[in-house]
């Protein structure tokens, strides 16, 4: 099997994972959806949970990689609000890219993801600290609420919402969090 057969294969089991879950993918039909025989799925991955933690490593890998490009970039900013809108605007991309990823571990079984979204969410709030130095944040329930914001505004277009106010909300919500940081 070709590592363009596995690729194939880990970005439909990331989709119909993150789509209906891990009960409700299939291995027949992510290896139908893929192109394959379900026979072919099995020769490579054994399991359909070896597949699952696959496309988690997969994933994960990705994050860490687009994490590095779009939001941790160490540049010169005018000051923390322009360095607060370009976070925040990265980190929209950055949700967008991997919307599939991160839809597929909020819906899973904290046991597994909530230590991977702790250390996530760490590493981000000490990102902002470096940035936007004061005593008076609380770090962690910003970044949580970058995040959540993020998410939850990616979700509504990831359903097929079109919101044309969506721009203009990220807008407003960037606007609010300088408020806290005045």
């Amino acid at each position: 099997m070709t590592d363009e057969t596995k690729q194939k294969i880990l970005d439909v089991a990331l989709k119909l994972f993150s789509k209906n879950g891990y009960a409700g993918a299939t291995t027949r039909i992510i290896a139908a959806e893929a192109g394959f025989t379900e026979m072919t799925l099995y020769t490579k991955f054994k399991t359909k949970q070896n597949l699952f933690n696959q496309v988690m490593i997969y994933g994960m890998e990705k994050l860490n990689k687009d994490a590095s490009s779009l939001i941790f970039i160490d540049n010169e900013f005018e000051d923390p609000k322009d360095f607060l809108e370009t976070c925040v605007k990265n980190l929209d991309k950055f949700f967008w890219n991997n919307f599939e990823f991160f839809k597929l571990g909020f819906n899973q079984d904290r046991k597994v993801t909530g230590p991977i979204w702790k250390e996530s969410t760490e590493y981000f709030s000490k990102y902002i600290e470096k940035y936007i130095p004061n005593q008076k944040i609380d770090y962690m329930a910003f970044s949580l609420s970058i995040f959540s914001f993020v998410y939850m505004s990616n979700l509504g277009k990831y359903q097929g919402g079109h919101n044309p106010l969506r721009d203009e909300l990220l807008e407003k919500f960037i606007y609010n969090l300088t408020l806290c940081i005045e």
